[in-house]
């Protein structure tokens, strides 16, 4: 593959060339009640730019995809998933990440999350509350987040000894659930309405069915669409048998607040001592995937000549070689604990890569940290290895946070810490303060910071920040704002927006800016900058350069020189048929001149713009309940400096089915052409699939092949001659995934 077409990943990969991490892009995933709608936010370990969801017409399945920005992190491609059970109306939830299509022969920055319920539901996806976060809004159903004592990723929950248990959730037929989860869709809707006749027709039919996961919020909205319709009567009885039913949880307490009110509170039971839920959790995957790939390339020459026929021989004319043999096995665990008074983690994240070409092994530890927030006083603390989640930090690093809530919707967050991975012989730290303020209007919050980065007892960087968060009805906007107070430089302005207009139309729009890697003076240890001729090669800390120019010097060399990448893009779909959308998407990439990285033997690489429009037809249930179509046509120009213009023409189809309740199949097909002005070309043609066979539910077996073949022709240029090569590639991965 011609090197032009790594151009839009290299910001990406060598923003992070001192830190190479083997890691899952999902941090965390936990639910939350906003409103009458729960919202499940995925959190990821570096940012991205959401993109587009596709739904499947059944309302059980979404995919998601985003783009990895730059950081200074660089994460392997590895799937990763994380399980919800069912708790009360929400149903269990199903979250995988994973690379965009079965045809990428090669890392990319494209990603997609595949999201499945265990019955339909009305949900919408939106942008998170900043850069390293997508949210999925389940519409109405906040209140079953409340009943859900241990929500966070429990997938197998035991009552801890000496605890009261509350009125366990019902889990009923998978048809039966299905409708009552419909019923009560429309009457909440009704509800929110001020239609309490129609709300109340749509829980009496409900409330016939067997009991079932939406069962408990119909009996509290029963009771509650009777009052606002003014019928004390009715709405006594109701929430008499209400608590009969269900005596413990936030939803008996509110209920019991209206009793005295009412008709029938005389002959309401006695309140019982509020008592919490206490949960313990433990869950986590173990999974081994081995990766295989070959590649032969043959000239033309060769192809024309009398022995082009025979089997491909070793040769000089004709290259065979392996190109990958690893095996890469993670683990990740989790322990959970939640009581009345605390909320407790634990969690653990490792891989280790085998690498039998070179046989070399690795180890990286992502992840090793305790998780503590008090339910009384408002404290928080999470110590041990970490990803960032704001407040200015912006790798992986050892070290503690602590939080105190001073208000209902003010937090106030110190942190401390140092970076995990490696820069030659320094000495790195940080320590940081930031503010969240959770409402500072009716539509807008967000959260400021400051924060000091110390290398060599120098100053680093020093950061002061905000992110904002707007929300509206269908419109969602989160903002980011990153300025070095010592460097006088800007390392992060971004906005990104999600516009629902209607049920059937979404938009998503943004603008980003960063600094690739960040505005810092530890740049000056990386790239190969011309002021400081070849004292970098052999610097090992600060002070080495420093004895060979001064610090103000070696702060505006970093500043003049640290590159930037720049991005804005518009994407949308609409439905244009009962199973069909149409999506669009506009975008535009520059990229400064990257500097050389002596250290790994990175030539300097000018500066590019690339400009790609794209257009999808998207295909949902055409043969199954759950199978999902994209049809891709792209045209990009990719402008170098003092290169010709290349232009790219992309058609790929991918296709997500799911065959029963065991297998899921996702074959795909893409045919790309590159051109420039001096004749170059390249064709090239992949197919690729992947498979995944549930053995039960906890075991499950995944396989990936992808073939792609490619034609380069290259034209004479001053005296040398032209020059056709043709190559195939086969790439597969085996793996097995354990859950827990």
């Amino acid at each position: 593959m011609n090197n032009y077409l790594l151009r839009p990943l290299a910001a990406c990969i060598f923003a992070g060339c001192a830190a190479a991490a083997h890691a899952q892009f999902i941090d965390d995933v936990d639910l939350r009640q906003e409103g009458a709608n729960a919202v499940m936010t995925i959190k990821f370990v570096s940012p991205v730019l959401y993109s587009k969801s596709i739904s499947a017409r059944a309302s059980d399945l979404v995919q998601s995809f985003y783009t990895v920005l730059p950081t200074r992190d660089q994460i392997k491609d590895v799937i990763s998933e994380r399980r919800f059970p069912a708790v009360g109306a929400i149903p269990s939830i199903t979250v995988t990440d994973e690379a965009d299509n079965a045809t990428a022969t090669q890392m990319s920055a494209n990603r997609k999350l595949v999201i499945r319920f265990g019955a339909p539901l009305q949900f919408r996806v939106r942008v998170g509350h900043d850069s390293r976060s997508i949210e999925v809004v389940l519409e109405g159903l906040g209140a079953s987040v409340k009943a859900g004592s241990g929500v966070g990723r429990p997938v197998t929950v035991s009552p801890v000894a000496g605890a009261v248990p509350a009125a366990t959730a019902v889990q009923a037929s998978a048809e039966i659930e299905s409708s009552a989860a419909a019923l009560l869709r429309a009457a909440q809707s009704a509800f929110d309405a001020g239609n309490y006749s129609a709300a109340t027709d749509s829980l009496n039919k409900l409330l016939d069915l067997p009991p079932n996961g939406s069962s408990r919020r119909a009996h509290e909205l029963a009771g509650l669409a009777r009052l606002n319709a003014g019928d004390k009567a009715r709405a006594g009885k109701e929430f008499d048998l209400f608590l009969k039913l269900y005596p413990v949880g936030p939803d008996s307490d509110r209920v019991r607040e209206l009793m005295p009110s009412l008709p029938s509170a005389q002959a309401a039971a006695p309140s019982p001592k509020k008592v919490v839920e206490a949960t313990s959790s433990t869950n986590g995957s173990v999974s081994m995937v081995y990766y295989g790939g070959k590649t032969n390339t043959r000239t033309q020459e060769f192809q024309d000549s009398v022995v082009g026929g025979l089997p491909i021989l070793q040769s000089d004319t004709t290259v065979p070689y392996t190109d990958q043999r690893q095996w890469q096995t993670n683990v990740d665990l989790n322990w959970r604990y939640r009581d009345a008074e605390k909320d407790m983690r634990f969690v653990f994240r490792d891989n280790y890569s085998l690498d039998q070409i070179k046989t070399v092994g690795t180890q990286k530890l992502s992840a090793l940290y305790f998780d503590y927030r008090s339910m009384l006083n408002g404290t928080s603390m999470r110590v041990g290895r970490q990803s960032p989640n704001g407040g200015g930090v912006m790798s992986r690093f050892d070290g503690i946070q602590v939080g105190y809530a001073f208000q209902p919707k003010w937090k106030v967050n110190a942190v401390v810490g140092q970076p995990t991975d490696v820069l030659r012989e320094t000495s790195r730290k940080f320590y940081g303060m930031s503010v969240d303020a959770e409402a500072l209007t009716k539509e807008l919050s967000g959260s400021a910071f400051v924060i000091e980065q110390v290398i060599d007892d120098v100053t680093d960087r020093r950061g002061v920040g905000a992110d904002l968060r707007y929300l509206s009805g269908g419109v969602t906007a989160a903002a980011q704002f990153d300025y070095d107070t010592i460097m006088k430089a800007v390392n992060v302005a971004a906005i990104q927006t999600t516009w629902q207009i209607s049920e059937a139309t979404v938009v998503n729009a943004s603008l980003d800016r960063r600094a690739s890697p960040a505005v810092q003076l530890q740049n000056g240890l990386v790239y190969s900058f011309a002021p400081l001729g070849s004292v970098v090669s052999s610097a090992q800390r600060i002070q080495d350069l420093l004895g060979v120019t001064t610090i103000e010097t070696l702060r505006q060399v970093v500043k003049d020189t640290t590159p930037y990448v720049n991005q804005a893009q518009i994407a949308g779909s609409t439905a244009i048929a009962k199973n069909w959308q149409f999506g669009g998407n506009l975008s535009i990439v520059n990229m400064d001149t990257i500097p050389a990285v002596a250290a790994v033997g990175f030539a300097e690489q000018p500066s590019t713009t690339g400009r790609a429009v794209g257009v999808q037809l998207i295909g949902n249930n055409l043969y199954s309940a759950r199978d999902a179509h994209v049809f891709n046509l792209s045209v990009s120009n990719d402008t170098t400096t003092g290169l010709p213009t290349m232009r790219s023409n992309l058609l790929s189809y991918n296709n997500v089915s799911s065959l029963g309740e065991r297998w899921q199949v996702e074959p795909s097909v893409k045919y790309l052409v590159v051109t420039n002005p001096t004749g170059y070309r390249v064709d090239s043609k992949t197919l690729g699939s992947r498979v995944t066979y549930r053995m039960g539910q906890q075991l499950s077996f995944e396989a990936e092949l992808t073939y792609a073949l490619s034609n380069t022709h290259t034209p004479a240029a001053d005296s040398t001659v032209s020059s056709d090569v043709s190559s195939n590639n086969t790439t597969y991965n085996l793996g097995l995934r354990y859950e827990f």
